[in-house]
């Protein structure tokens, strides 16, 4: 059975906490020892994307779909 981890594991362990807003810490161990630490972050958006206009935001206008969300030829 391994011992307790390092205190200076401890220590990047819960630097990785807190250095994620939204998102996960994960630990990978192997032999009972840790080998991996790795974070997953999620930005949260401050506008909401509407998909079906290619991605933009809303109050953006109609868009050609075709075009990957560029505006229509006709101005609308």
């Amino acid at each position: 059975m391994a011992g307790l981890p390092s205190p200076a594991l401890m220590s990047r362990i819960a630097d990785a906490i807190r250095s994620v807003r939204f998102g996960s810490v994960r630990i990978m161990i192997h032999d009972a020892r840790v080998v991996h630490i790795e974070k997953v972050e999620k930005l949260r958006l401050t506008q909401e994307a509407d998909l079906t206009s290619g991605g933009m935001p809303r109050d953006v206008g109609p868009t050609n779909r075709t075009t990957g969300g560029s505006p229509l030829p006709d101005g609308r």
